[in-house]
Protein backbone atom coordinates (compact mmCIF):
# COMPACT_ATOMS: atom_id res chain seq x y z
CA UNK A 1 0.00 0.00 0.00
CA UNK A 2 1.55 3.32 -0.92
CA UNK A 3 2.28 6.01 1.36
CA UNK A 4 -0.79 8.90 2.27
CA UNK A 5 0.03 11.83 0.16
CA UNK A 6 -0.99 15.65 1.72
CA UNK A 7 -1.30 18.86 -0.38
CA UNK A 8 -0.55 22.69 0.99
CA UNK A 9 -1.27 25.40 -0.56
CA UNK A 10 1.56 27.77 1.20
CA UNK A 11 0.35 30.18 2.94
CA UNK A 12 2.61 33.50 1.54
CA UNK A 13 5.39 33.55 -1.25
CA UNK A 14 7.89 31.18 -0.64
CA UNK A 15 11.66 32.10 -1.38
CA UNK A 16 14.99 32.48 -0.35
CA UNK A 17 13.65 35.60 1.30
CA UNK A 18 10.46 34.76 3.11
CA UNK A 19 8.50 35.72 6.62
CA UNK A 20 7.06 34.04 9.49
CA UNK A 21 3.93 32.72 7.02
CA UNK A 22 6.16 31.27 5.15
CA UNK A 23 8.32 29.52 7.90
CA UNK A 24 5.71 27.75 9.53
CA UNK A 25 4.31 26.46 5.59
CA UNK A 26 7.69 24.84 5.34
CA UNK A 27 8.02 23.50 8.95
CA UNK A 28 4.35 21.66 8.84
CA UNK A 29 5.46 20.57 5.32
CA UNK A 30 8.74 18.45 6.76
CA UNK A 31 6.33 17.87 9.93
CA UNK A 32 3.93 15.69 7.76
CA UNK A 33 6.67 14.52 5.84
CA UNK A 34 7.41 11.66 8.57
CA UNK A 35 4.15 10.42 8.01
CA UNK A 36 3.74 10.34 3.89
CA UNK A 37 4.58 12.35 0.98
CA UNK A 38 3.88 16.17 0.90
CA UNK A 39 3.41 18.44 -2.30
CA UNK A 40 3.14 22.14 -1.90
CA UNK A 41 1.23 24.90 -3.92
CA UNK A 42 3.03 28.20 -4.29
CA UNK A 43 4.19 31.23 -5.29
CA UNK A 44 7.44 32.32 -5.54
CA UNK A 45 10.64 30.44 -5.64
CA UNK A 46 10.54 27.26 -4.38
CA UNK A 47 13.43 26.49 -1.90
CA UNK A 48 16.90 24.65 -3.54
CA UNK A 49 16.89 22.15 -0.56
CA UNK A 50 14.21 20.71 -1.00
CA UNK A 51 13.58 18.11 1.77
CA UNK A 52 13.19 14.27 1.16
CA UNK A 53 9.47 13.50 -0.10
CA UNK A 54 8.57 17.28 -0.57
CA UNK A 55 7.24 18.38 -3.75
CA UNK A 56 7.14 21.98 -5.10
CA UNK A 57 4.09 22.69 -7.22
CA UNK A 58 4.12 25.79 -8.87
CA UNK A 59 0.92 27.87 -9.23
CA UNK A 60 -0.22 27.72 -12.72
CA UNK A 61 1.76 25.18 -13.73
CA UNK A 62 -0.89 22.55 -13.53
CA UNK A 63 -4.69 22.66 -14.16
CA UNK A 64 -6.44 22.55 -10.57
CA UNK A 65 -9.39 21.17 -10.86
CA UNK A 66 -11.15 19.85 -8.28
CA UNK A 67 -10.60 16.51 -9.81
CA UNK A 68 -7.08 16.73 -9.09
CA UNK A 69 -7.08 16.97 -5.24
CA UNK A 70 -8.70 13.48 -5.34
CA UNK A 71 -5.19 11.45 -4.98
CA UNK A 72 -4.63 13.78 -1.73
CA UNK A 73 -5.65 12.02 1.39
CA UNK A 74 -6.14 15.52 2.93
CA UNK A 75 -5.24 19.18 2.66
CA UNK A 76 -3.61 22.42 4.62
CA UNK A 77 -4.81 25.34 4.04
CA UNK A 78 -4.99 29.19 4.67
CA UNK A 79 -8.62 30.68 5.59
CA UNK A 80 -8.26 33.54 2.20
CA UNK A 81 -8.02 29.74 0.12
CA UNK A 82 -10.86 30.86 -1.53
CA UNK A 83 -9.23 33.87 -2.85
CA UNK A 84 -6.18 31.87 -4.08
CA UNK A 85 -6.60 28.00 -4.38
CA UNK A 86 -10.42 27.79 -4.20
CA UNK A 87 -10.33 24.77 -6.27
CA UNK A 88 -9.43 22.71 -3.03
CA UNK A 89 -12.19 23.60 -1.17
CA UNK A 90 -14.82 22.55 -4.11
CA UNK A 91 -12.97 19.06 -3.66
CA UNK A 92 -14.37 16.58 -1.61
CA UNK A 93 -10.84 15.95 0.22
CA UNK A 94 -10.71 16.41 4.33
CA UNK A 95 -9.40 19.70 4.20
CA UNK A 96 -7.46 21.54 7.33
CA UNK A 97 -7.33 25.63 7.65
CA UNK A 98 -4.41 27.18 9.66
CA UNK A 99 -6.31 29.99 11.34
CA UNK A 100 -3.08 31.71 13.12
CA UNK A 101 -3.13 34.71 11.11
CA UNK A 102 -6.03 37.09 12.51
CA UNK A 103 -5.96 38.73 8.94
CA UNK A 104 -9.64 40.66 9.94
CA UNK A 105 -8.38 42.30 12.79
CA UNK A 106 -5.49 43.63 10.53
CA UNK A 107 -7.19 44.72 7.98
CA UNK A 108 -9.01 46.58 10.07
CA UNK A 109 -5.65 48.73 11.25
CA UNK A 110 -3.83 47.90 7.77
CA UNK A 111 -6.46 50.25 5.66
CA UNK A 112 -7.43 52.72 8.72
CA UNK A 113 -6.40 55.76 6.22
CA UNK A 114 -8.58 54.44 3.19
CA UNK A 115 -12.12 55.78 2.47
CA UNK A 116 -14.86 54.12 4.21
CA UNK A 117 -16.03 52.15 0.67
CA UNK A 118 -12.55 50.64 -0.06
CA UNK A 119 -12.28 49.91 3.68
CA UNK A 120 -15.56 48.29 3.37
CA UNK A 121 -14.67 46.18 0.30
CA UNK A 122 -11.26 44.59 1.95
CA UNK A 123 -13.33 43.51 5.01
CA UNK A 124 -16.05 41.74 3.48
CA UNK A 125 -14.26 39.94 0.87
CA UNK A 126 -11.53 38.88 3.59
CA UNK A 127 -14.70 38.08 6.29
CA UNK A 128 -16.73 36.37 3.34
CA UNK A 129 -13.29 33.70 2.36
CA UNK A 130 -13.17 33.26 6.08
CA UNK A 131 -16.58 32.23 6.61
CA UNK A 132 -15.92 30.39 3.03
CA UNK A 133 -13.08 28.83 5.10
CA UNK A 134 -14.83 27.66 8.84
CA UNK A 135 -17.92 25.66 6.48
CA UNK A 136 -15.36 24.10 4.42
CA UNK A 137 -12.26 23.28 6.64
CA UNK A 138 -13.14 19.28 8.58
CA UNK A 139 -10.12 20.80 11.01
CA UNK A 140 -8.61 23.63 12.13
CA UNK A 141 -5.35 24.75 13.80
CA UNK A 142 -4.38 27.83 15.95
CA UNK A 143 -1.22 28.57 17.14
CA UNK A 144 -2.44 29.95 20.75
CA UNK A 145 -5.26 29.20 23.17
CA UNK A 146 -6.53 32.54 22.95
CA UNK A 147 -7.20 32.03 19.17
CA UNK A 148 -8.63 28.48 19.85
CA UNK A 149 -10.83 29.87 22.13
CA UNK A 150 -12.08 32.85 19.53
CA UNK A 151 -12.59 30.69 16.77
CA UNK A 152 -14.39 27.77 18.96
CA UNK A 153 -16.94 30.92 18.87
CA UNK A 154 -17.08 31.34 15.47
CA UNK A 155 -17.69 27.91 14.43
CA UNK A 156 -20.26 27.41 17.18
CA UNK A 157 -21.93 30.51 15.33
CA UNK A 158 -22.10 28.74 12.37
CA UNK A 159 -23.12 25.80 13.40
CA UNK A 160 -19.87 23.84 12.90
CA UNK A 161 -19.56 22.67 16.50
CA UNK A 162 -22.80 20.19 16.80
CA UNK A 163 -23.45 16.72 17.27
CA UNK A 164 -21.46 15.50 14.66
CA UNK A 165 -18.34 16.96 15.32
CA UNK A 166 -18.15 16.61 18.56
CA UNK A 167 -17.78 13.14 19.45
CA UNK A 168 -14.90 11.72 19.54
CA UNK A 169 -12.83 13.22 22.49
CA UNK A 170 -12.92 15.24 25.00
CA UNK A 171 -11.67 19.11 24.73
CA UNK A 172 -11.34 21.91 21.92
CA UNK A 173 -8.50 19.64 19.99
CA UNK A 174 -10.89 17.31 18.30
CA UNK A 175 -12.46 20.70 16.16
CA UNK A 176 -9.75 23.18 16.98
CA UNK A 177 -5.74 22.01 17.70
CA UNK A 178 -3.50 23.90 19.19
CA UNK A 179 -0.25 23.90 17.02
CA UNK A 180 1.68 26.88 17.79
CA UNK A 181 4.93 28.04 16.21
CA UNK A 182 7.74 26.17 16.68
CA UNK A 183 11.61 25.83 16.70
CA UNK A 184 13.99 23.48 14.82
CA UNK A 185 15.15 20.26 16.45
CA UNK A 186 19.05 20.61 17.51
CA UNK A 187 21.31 23.67 17.78
CA UNK A 188 20.84 26.99 15.95
CA UNK A 189 23.35 27.98 13.35
CA UNK A 190 26.70 29.72 13.94
CA UNK A 191 26.19 33.24 13.17
CA UNK A 192 30.03 33.83 12.79
CA UNK A 193 29.45 31.62 9.47
CA UNK A 194 27.23 33.86 7.31
CA UNK A 195 28.07 36.86 6.23
CA UNK A 196 25.44 39.83 6.78
CA UNK A 197 25.40 43.85 5.14
CA UNK A 198 27.80 46.16 6.25
CA UNK A 199 24.91 48.18 7.40
CA UNK A 200 24.75 46.64 10.47
CA UNK A 201 28.37 45.92 10.81
CA UNK A 202 28.95 49.59 12.49
CA UNK A 203 28.91 50.86 15.50
CA UNK A 204 28.10 48.45 19.06
CA UNK A 205 25.00 46.90 20.37
CA UNK A 206 22.45 46.56 17.77
CA UNK A 207 18.62 46.14 18.54
CA UNK A 208 16.87 44.15 15.93
CA UNK A 209 13.06 44.85 15.00
CA UNK A 210 12.89 41.81 13.53
CA UNK A 211 10.10 41.11 10.97
CA UNK A 212 8.16 43.54 9.15
CA UNK A 213 7.11 46.94 10.15
CA UNK A 214 3.62 46.44 9.95
CA UNK A 215 0.96 49.30 10.29
CA UNK A 216 -0.77 47.65 13.07
CA UNK A 217 2.81 47.74 15.45
CA UNK A 218 4.34 50.57 16.78
CA UNK A 219 8.05 50.91 15.83
CA UNK A 220 7.37 54.55 16.56
CA UNK A 221 7.61 53.56 20.50
CA UNK A 222 11.52 52.26 20.03
CA UNK A 223 12.44 54.90 18.04
CA UNK A 224 11.62 57.79 19.97
CA UNK A 225 12.94 55.72 23.49
CA UNK A 226 16.38 55.51 21.03
CA UNK A 227 17.58 58.80 22.46
CA UNK A 228 17.41 57.20 25.72
CA UNK A 229 19.53 54.50 24.80
CA UNK A 230 21.96 56.61 23.22
CA UNK A 231 22.64 58.44 26.60
CA UNK A 232 24.33 55.01 27.84
CA UNK A 233 25.05 53.30 24.51
CA UNK A 234 26.59 56.48 22.20
CA UNK A 235 27.34 53.80 19.37
CA UNK A 236 24.49 51.78 19.34
CA UNK A 237 22.50 50.98 16.32
CA UNK A 238 18.79 50.24 16.20
CA UNK A 239 17.92 48.14 12.71
CA UNK A 240 15.01 47.64 10.99
CA UNK A 241 15.88 44.97 8.23
CA UNK A 242 12.11 44.65 7.18
CA UNK A 243 11.08 47.82 5.65
CA UNK A 244 9.79 45.74 2.20
CA UNK A 245 8.19 42.34 1.67
CA UNK A 246 9.37 39.46 0.16
CA UNK A 247 5.91 38.92 -0.81
CA UNK A 248 5.43 41.25 -3.95
CA UNK A 249 1.81 41.51 -3.40
CA UNK A 250 2.34 43.39 -0.04
CA UNK A 251 2.95 47.23 -0.32
CA UNK A 252 5.32 49.03 1.64
CA UNK A 253 3.63 50.11 4.82
CA UNK A 254 2.97 53.65 5.78
CA UNK A 255 4.76 52.97 9.11
CA UNK A 256 8.01 53.24 7.51
CA UNK A 257 7.72 56.64 6.45
CA UNK A 258 6.96 57.55 9.82
CA UNK A 259 9.89 55.88 11.16
CA UNK A 260 12.23 57.30 8.76
CA UNK A 261 10.65 60.68 9.55
CA UNK A 262 10.61 60.59 12.98
CA UNK A 263 14.44 59.59 13.66
CA UNK A 264 15.31 62.57 11.68
CA UNK A 265 13.27 64.62 13.64
CA UNK A 266 14.84 62.93 16.83
CA UNK A 267 18.32 63.56 14.75
CA UNK A 268 19.32 60.00 15.49
CA UNK A 269 19.48 58.68 11.97
CA UNK A 270 22.56 57.53 12.32
CA UNK A 271 21.81 55.17 14.52
CA UNK A 272 19.04 53.98 13.18
CA UNK A 273 18.86 51.72 9.94
CA UNK A 274 16.49 50.79 7.43
CA UNK A 275 17.64 47.48 4.94
CA UNK A 276 15.58 45.13 2.61
CA UNK A 277 14.42 41.78 4.10
CA UNK A 278 17.25 39.63 4.10
CA UNK A 279 17.39 35.71 3.03
CA UNK A 280 16.92 33.84 5.95
CA UNK A 281 20.59 32.55 6.80
CA UNK A 282 21.45 36.37 6.28
CA UNK A 283 19.01 37.24 9.09
CA UNK A 284 19.85 34.21 11.59
CA UNK A 285 23.57 35.49 11.63
CA UNK A 286 21.81 39.44 11.87
CA UNK A 287 19.89 37.99 15.17
CA UNK A 288 22.70 35.97 16.45
CA UNK A 289 25.26 39.16 16.62
CA UNK A 290 22.79 41.68 17.97
CA UNK A 291 22.61 42.67 21.78
CA UNK A 292 18.72 42.94 21.74
CA UNK A 293 15.55 42.33 19.89
CA UNK A 294 12.46 44.71 20.36
CA UNK A 295 8.74 44.98 19.45
CA UNK A 296 6.05 47.21 20.15
CA UNK A 297 2.49 47.31 19.63
CA UNK A 298 -0.27 49.13 21.04
CA UNK A 299 -3.46 46.69 23.03
CA UNK A 300 -5.99 46.28 21.00
CA UNK A 301 -7.64 42.97 18.86
CA UNK A 302 -4.63 42.17 16.98
CA UNK A 303 -2.51 42.20 19.85
CA UNK A 304 -4.94 40.21 21.72
CA UNK A 305 -4.92 37.29 18.95
CA UNK A 306 -1.89 37.82 17.22
CA UNK A 307 1.24 35.54 17.43
CA UNK A 308 4.27 37.09 16.93
CA UNK A 309 6.57 34.80 14.91
CA UNK A 310 9.59 37.15 15.04
CA UNK A 311 9.71 35.70 19.05
CA UNK A 312 10.46 32.22 17.49
CA UNK A 313 13.52 33.59 15.40
CA UNK A 314 15.01 35.40 18.52
CA UNK A 315 14.82 32.48 20.77
CA UNK A 316 16.14 30.51 18.04
CA UNK A 317 19.22 32.21 18.46
CA UNK A 318 19.21 32.78 21.77
CA UNK A 319 18.74 36.63 21.46
CA UNK A 320 17.10 38.41 24.82
CA UNK A 321 14.27 40.59 24.17
CA UNK A 322 12.14 43.78 24.78
CA UNK A 323 8.86 43.76 23.62
CA UNK A 324 5.25 45.22 24.45
CA UNK A 325 3.07 42.60 26.63
CA UNK A 326 -0.76 41.93 25.99
CA UNK A 327 -0.09 39.07 23.30
CA UNK A 328 -0.05 35.61 24.04
CA UNK A 329 3.46 35.22 22.58
CA UNK A 330 4.94 37.44 25.30
CA UNK A 331 3.57 35.35 27.81
CA UNK A 332 6.52 33.01 27.06
CA UNK A 333 9.53 35.71 27.33
CA UNK A 334 7.96 36.68 30.72
CA UNK A 335 7.68 32.93 32.00
CA UNK A 336 10.98 31.65 30.86
CA UNK A 337 12.84 34.88 31.46
CA UNK A 338 14.25 35.25 27.94
CA UNK A 339 14.22 39.41 28.49
CA UNK A 340 12.25 41.85 29.52
CA UNK A 341 7.58 42.67 28.91
CA UNK A 342 7.06 46.02 28.83
CA UNK A 343 3.18 46.84 30.37
CA UNK A 344 2.76 50.12 28.89
CA UNK A 345 3.36 52.46 25.53
CA UNK A 346 5.53 54.24 27.53
CA UNK A 347 8.73 54.97 25.12
CA UNK A 348 11.23 55.76 28.78
CA UNK A 349 10.01 52.33 29.69
CA UNK A 350 11.33 50.72 26.72
CA UNK A 351 14.30 52.41 27.26
CA UNK A 352 15.14 51.16 30.63
CA UNK A 353 14.19 47.53 29.60
CA UNK A 354 16.66 47.82 26.45
CA UNK A 355 19.24 49.37 28.38
CA UNK A 356 19.18 46.81 31.30
CA UNK A 357 19.26 43.74 28.91
CA UNK A 358 22.43 45.64 27.32
CA UNK A 359 23.45 46.09 30.82
CA UNK A 360 22.90 42.30 31.70
CA UNK A 361 24.74 41.14 28.32
CA UNK A 362 23.05 38.19 26.15
CA UNK A 363 25.19 35.67 27.89
CA UNK A 364 23.43 36.24 31.28
CA UNK A 365 19.97 34.49 29.39
CA UNK A 366 22.15 31.82 27.19
CA UNK A 367 20.35 28.51 30.29
CA UNK A 368 17.07 29.95 29.80
CA UNK A 369 17.21 29.82 26.18
CA UNK A 370 18.75 26.56 26.13
CA UNK A 371 15.63 25.27 27.98
CA UNK A 372 13.12 27.28 25.72
CA UNK A 373 14.47 25.26 22.66
CA UNK A 374 14.35 22.16 24.20
CA UNK A 375 10.64 22.61 25.04
CA UNK A 376 9.45 24.56 21.55
CA UNK A 377 10.18 22.67 18.94
CA UNK A 378 8.34 21.95 16.08
CA UNK A 379 7.90 18.09 16.69
CA UNK A 380 6.15 18.91 19.36
CA UNK A 381 4.26 22.14 18.34
CA UNK A 382 3.27 19.88 15.11
CA UNK A 383 1.88 16.88 17.32
CA UNK A 384 -2.05 17.64 17.34
CA UNK A 385 -2.20 18.32 13.62
CA UNK A 386 0.29 15.09 12.54
CA UNK A 387 -2.42 13.05 14.74
CA UNK A 388 -5.20 14.55 12.97
CA UNK A 389 -3.76 14.02 9.50
CA UNK A 390 -3.08 10.37 10.48
CA UNK A 391 -6.95 9.68 10.19
CA UNK A 392 -8.58 12.71 8.96
CA UNK A 393 -12.43 12.71 8.78
CA UNK A 394 -15.10 15.04 6.67
CA UNK A 395 -17.13 16.95 9.23
CA UNK A 396 -18.29 19.90 6.60
CA UNK A 397 -21.20 19.47 4.23
CA UNK A 398 -21.17 18.13 0.69
CA UNK A 399 -18.35 18.89 -1.10
CA UNK A 400 -18.66 21.46 -4.25
CA UNK A 401 -22.30 22.09 -3.99
CA UNK A 402 -22.10 23.12 -0.22
CA UNK A 403 -19.13 25.63 -0.96
CA UNK A 404 -21.09 26.74 -4.02
CA UNK A 405 -24.38 27.17 -2.04
CA UNK A 406 -22.93 28.74 0.73
CA UNK A 407 -20.75 31.47 -0.93
CA UNK A 408 -21.38 31.50 -4.71
CA UNK A 409 -18.91 31.59 -6.97
CA UNK A 410 -16.34 33.96 -5.96
CA UNK A 411 -12.79 34.78 -8.39
CA UNK A 412 -9.75 35.27 -6.71
CA UNK A 413 -8.77 38.50 -5.58
CA UNK A 414 -12.26 39.72 -6.92
CA UNK A 415 -14.95 41.02 -4.24
CA UNK A 416 -18.09 39.08 -3.70
CA UNK A 417 -21.36 39.20 -3.26
CA UNK A 418 -22.12 42.12 -0.20
CA UNK A 419 -22.05 40.56 3.08
CA UNK A 420 -25.47 40.77 3.65
CA UNK A 421 -26.56 38.54 0.75
CA UNK A 422 -23.81 36.20 1.73
CA UNK A 423 -24.91 36.12 5.64
CA UNK A 424 -28.61 35.21 3.58
CA UNK A 425 -27.54 32.25 2.03
CA UNK A 426 -25.45 30.86 4.76
CA UNK A 427 -28.91 31.03 6.61
CA UNK A 428 -30.58 29.27 4.19
CA UNK A 429 -27.92 26.43 4.04
CA UNK A 430 -27.97 25.85 7.08
CA UNK A 431 -32.05 25.63 7.49
CA UNK A 432 -32.15 23.06 4.39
Amino acid sequence: MPDPRYIIAAYDYLGPKHAGPAIRTLALARQLSKIGDVDIIFEGEAPSDQPARISFIEKGSVDLSAGFFLKYKAALVPPLVAMTVPQILESDIPVVVDLFDPVVWENLLLYKSEPEKDRQFQHERHLAALIAALFRGDYFIVAGKRQQDLFLGSLMALNRVNPSTWIEKSGPGQLVGLVPFGLPDGQPPDPDETAIPDIYSAGGNIAVWGGGMWDWLCPETVVKAWPMVLKRYPDAILAFPGTDHPNPHVPEMASVGRVRKLSRELGIEKNVVFGSWLPRDEYLALLGRASVGVSAHSPGLEATYAVRTRFLDSIWMGLPMVVSGDDEYSSIIAEQELGVVIESESPTDFANGIIHVMDQGRGAYAGMFARARSELTWSKAAAELVEWMVEPRITHGSGIQFFRDTVGDVAPRERPSDLGSLVNRVIKKLRN
